[in-house]
């Protein structure tokens, strides 16, 4: 078991002729066991191994943080998945709940829940965190009525992604700001031309090179709205090499999609700076948010870097 897992080896390697030929080889007093057999319980020993070490690992703090969501499978399956984080910002996967089949009732999460604590001693606890999606609000709300010194806090990583998205695509009650549909269309219109096109790529890429910072392009992620401003950061910095591919003619944006963007690669033309003071105020708007992200979600990162 140890050398599937050291060595990052397929189980399925248990049942190709050539490994069981080349063991038997090597050792032929050596039986391979069947790969049904050797998963089914090598993997229930470890896991339970893990959880016990886990468990120990727990005990010796306090003010831990309970923390769970929920997603889909691509079988349709509703698993909640709960993780223990520590006061040394160390989170821990410690439980999968599925709930195929049933209604995701705050209710039924709360019973889930409510085994965690008691698993790892609610006393230990001082605070739950989630998104703010009706049920699992509930669900919080019931534990910290059961355990009355755990703290409610809703996810501030999920509120600030929220907040990001609002700014971006507006809601029912208030439409996007006016100001920002245009440049988003010019920001993605941009990156996707030199996402697909290898040639476009290549000349940027030589040309980043002339430049003191050397980054490319980033692309925007569909479900994480503040990665828009680091992809309208990116545009802003790379926009001088783009200017000096259009006009040594190395890149000529020639196909329907890319002539409109023409205008944009002229230097010191008014759509340029039109373009530049846009990408400006996005990135004022949007950039504190995306380092409040990158602050709360990663282990690595303290306070003074969100200013980095």
């Amino acid at each position: 078991m140890g050398n599937f897992t050291d060595f990052g080896l397929a189980f399925s390697l248990l049942d190709n002729g050539f490994f069981r030929d080349f063991c038997h080889a090597m050792c032929p007093a050596y039986r391979i066991p069947d790969r049904s057999d050797f998963v089914s319980y090598n993997l229930a020993v470890e896991a339970e191994n893990a959880m016990k070490q886990l468990q120990t690992l727990l005990e010796s703090f306090i003010h831990l943080t309970l923390s769970f969501d929920g997603w889909s499978s691509r079988r349709h399956n509703e698993i909640y998945t709960v993780h223990v984080s520590t006061p040394t910002r160390m989170s821990y996967l410690v439980a999968g709940i599925i709930l195929t089949g049933l209604s995701t009732t705050g209710e039924r999460i709360f019973e889930h829940s409510k085994n965690v604590l008691l698993l790892y001693a609610a006393v230990r606890f001082s605070m739950i965190v989630s998104d703010t999606t009706a049920n699992v609000k509930k669900c919080r709300a019931l534990i910290c009525a059961v355990y009355p010194w755990i703290l409610n806090c809703p996810d501030p990583c999920h509120q600030l992604n929220l907040l990001a998205k609002d700014i971006i695509l507006g809601t029912k009650t208030h439409p996007k700001i006016h100001g920002f549909a245009q440049i988003m269309k010019i920001v993605s219109a941009i990156t996707s031309f030199f996402s697909h096109s290898n040639y476009g790529k290549k000349h940027l890429k030589d040309k980043l090179k002339e430049q003191d910072d050397k980054r490319g392009l980033v692309s925007f992620v569909a479900t994480r709205f503040s990665t828009f401003a680091d992809q309208s950061s990116s545009v802003s910095r790379c926009l001088p090499a783009m200017e000096k591919c259009y006009s040594e003619g190395l890149i000529e944006f020639d196909t329907k999609a890319t002539k409109p963007l023409r205008k944009y690669f002229i230097a010191d033309s008014p759509d340029q700076l039109h373009l530049r003071a846009q990408l400006y105020n996005i990135n004022m708007l949007l950039k504190p948010i995306s380092r409040g992200l990158k602050t709360l979600e990663s282990s690595q990162f303290f306070r003074p870097d969100k200013f980095n």
